[in-house]
């Protein structure tokens, strides 16, 4: 799973580095609490975004949808918004960190999803088959930045 808050780098300038550092803590201390509720694990941050680990789809998606319902119901300013990509499949571990096509295309559809969205592969869709604990918007197609061919996204409803 990858995160990205919406906008970064003019909130950070509107708020000044030392609020926009507080910031990003108290945010990065949320994902890391909600990561320990689901069983993922924070495997680092970039800036204001972050790439974490989980054992099943299932946990990563609950995760991804109690996270935006977070930031979501936050109050005070600047108003945070979140984009979240999920990938799932086989990765390759180096040392504390994670390598591999699947982590790529999970930063990838991070980055093509809007603002306050979640984006999952079609292998995460169908990790989690027809439960009724998901519900997906309708699949669509998408050319992914340095992935070749079309890739099937959903939008996971939160």
């Amino acid at each position: 799973m990858f995160t990205d808050i919406v906008g970064s780098s003019a909130l950070a300038e509107a708020v000044g580095d030392t609020r926009w550092a507080q910031l990003i803590s108290d945010h990065l201390n949320l994902v890391d609490s909600l990561l320990d509720q689901f069983g993922g694990r924070l495997v680092k941050t970039m800036g204001d975004g972050t790439m974490s680990i989980f054992t099943s789809a299932g946990r990563a998606l609950k995760a991804a949808v109690e996270l935006q319902r977070a930031v979501d119901s936050m109050n005070g300013e600047p108003k945070l918004t979140l984009r979240v990509g999920l990938n799932t499949g086989d990765i390759l571990e180096a040392g504390d960190d994670f390598l591999g096509t699947v982590v790529n295309k999970a930063a990838r559809i991070a980055s093509v999803a809007d603002p306050g969205e979640i984006r999952v592969s079609d292998a995460t869709r169908a990790m989690v088959g027809n439960s009724k604990d998901y519900a997906f918007g309708s699949p669509v197609n998408v050319s992914l930045k340095g992935l070749d061919g079309e890739h099937l996204l959903y939008r996971l409803d939160w």
